[in-house]
């Protein structure tokens, strides 16, 4: 079986993000595979070859590529079933703001998918408007309000009078205004200080990074690895490795 000629560590010593980027890795290989390389040649009478250019050229050919690539699949497999062994059962230190405890990896995850929600609500938290100077107070909290305009209404009225040289009292039409009711625009700010939701920020930031030390921590500690799944994939590599390089 390939690679059966090196000694095989029996620890967890990388994390999901360096098995990342070694897969990223296979994947710039992957770019440079090439079918065909072209050259220029001057060659003398004599069949000298006096100088080269290569317009277009291997870095490396499709079995060293391949060889490399499949190498990377089969560790990331290994190491990936080896840090799940580990994760049920290695215990990280999660310490943030006096809380303090020993989680395994997937209660740490766990923590860290709900620190999404929290930090989307951070995020989304409302900033008071400093420009707002409050003149009264609304349900308990302080408010603007402009001042009251008032509306009017046009009515009229009869008003008596009595005329000259006559005992007779007769009425005149009076129009007048009267204000049926005043409106005035009232704004309550619900928003927070800048400085809190800076200060908030802060915390989700530390708590985020709590949990990553906590994750790394446990990650970093021994375990033996899966020989189930490593028996598995020497196989499934083996399979491409012979058809490609054999």
């Amino acid at each position: 079986m390939a690679n059966t000629e090196k000694a095989r560590s029996t620890t967890v010593q990388t994390t999901f993000t360096k098995q990342k980027r070694e897969l990223e890795k296979a994947s710039e290989f992957i770019k440079t595979l090439r079918a065909q390389e072209k050259r220029t040649q001057r060659v003398t009478p004599t069949g000298k070859i006096e100088t080269e250019r290569r317009d277009a050229y291997l870095v490396a050919t499709p079995q060293e590529i391949s060889k490399k690539v499949l190498e990377i699949v089969e560790e990331v497999v290994r190491q990936h079933g080896a840090r799940q062994r580990a994760n049920g059962l290695n215990k990280g230190r999660f310490e943030f703001m006096g809380i303090e405890a020993e989680l395994t990896v997937p209660q740490l995850r766990a923590l860290q998918d709900a620190v999404g929600t929290i930090a989307s609500l951070v995020a989304n938290l409302p900033v008071e408007d400093r420009r707002l100077v409050p003149n009264c107070e609304i349900d308990g909290r302080p408010a603007f309000a402009t001042p009251q305009v008032a509306s009017k209404v046009v009515k009229t009225r009869y008003v008596p009078y009595e005329e000259k040289d006559s005992t007779r009292v007769r009425t005149y039409q009076e129009n007048y205004e009267e204000i049926e009711y005043f409106t005035r625009e009232i704004t309550i700010d619900y928003g927070l200080p800048v400085a809190k939701i800076a200060e908030l920020k802060e915390i989700v930031a530390d708590l985020q990074t709590a949990i990553q030390v906590g994750i790394d921590e446990a990650n970093a500690k021994p375990h033996p690895d899966d020989p189930e799944l490593n028996a598995l994939v020497e196989k499934v590599v083996d399979v491409f490795r012979n058809k490609i390089l054999g």
